[in-house]
């Protein structure tokens, strides 16, 4: 085993918020530069963009995993990290079938665009992808763990879209397998991990966490979050 690098929160150019620069291509090159190991592809309620940035990594040698940044209908965002492809299929529609669908405005705030490997347009997203879903976040996490999934509260030390802020407490009955901080290191029961939630490319890698892992798979993830077979979190900075 050894220490792997990864970066789990990364906004690609369909997130409205996300930098036009943040093609799937750009962030596999970025991601590379800053000496990544792994990344995760995790946009506003989809994941449109995962498969392609999946293959583009394995052709580049950087594991990529699926994930999505879920707003609950309590307006906290939580990382949602898939193990696979069918898994990932089935729950987009899950999100699908809980979403607003809320009119989109580009011209506000941003393109929402799904573009293939030659980085040309096949897709713009009507609806305002960030919008809550009609879905609690006791249903994500519910959802998310139906799927296999690592449910992950976002940015928690945020004054706004995080756990705290919104709920003010993180609840008894929630299963959560870490939580994502900006800066600070809190006092809690759970594994505590940092990512960039990068929305332009200079932004990539500017936070991350280091893993001792038999290799760079979800699996091996999963494993050091719970601390199983010799995997770990490598400790934080304060």
């Amino acid at each position: 085993m050894r220490p792997f690098r990864a970066d789990l929160h990364i906004h690609s150019l369909l997130s409205p918020c996300g930098s036009l620069e943040m093609s799937p291509h750009e962030i596999i090159v970025r991601a590379k530069s800053r000496g990544l190991d792994m990344i995760a592809v995790s946009d506003h309620n989809s994941t449109l963009h995962c498969e392609l940035t999946v293959t583009l990594g394995r052709e580049a040698g950087l594991t990529v995993l699926r994930a999505a940044e879920v707003t609950s209908a309590e307006d906290v965002h939580s990382l949602v990290i898939l193990p696979d492809e069918e898994a990932t299929l089935s729950f987009q529609e899950w999100i699908d079938s809980h979403c607003a669908y809320m009119p989109h405005n580009p011209d506000i705030f941003g393109d929402q665009v799904v573009i293939d490997r030659d980085e040309n347009i096949i897709r713009e997203i009507d609806h305002f992808l960030p919008a809550a879903l009609n879905a609690s976040i006791d249903e994500v996490e519910s959802a998310a763990h139906s799927h296999g999934a690592l449910f992950i509260p976002a940015h928690i030390d945020k004054p706004s879209m995080s756990i705290l802020s919104q709920l003010g407490f993180i609840p008894d009955d929630l299963f959560i397998d870490a939580v994502e901080v900006i800066r600070s290191v809190p006092n809690l029961l759970f594994p505590v991990i940092r990512n960039s939630d990068a929305h332009i490319p200079e932004h990539i890698g500017r936070r991350y966490t280091d893993y001792m892992l038999e290799n760079a798979s979800f699996d091996e993830l999963s494993k050091a979050l719970k601390g199983e077979d010799g995997r770990f979190i490598i400790p934080l900075a304060s």
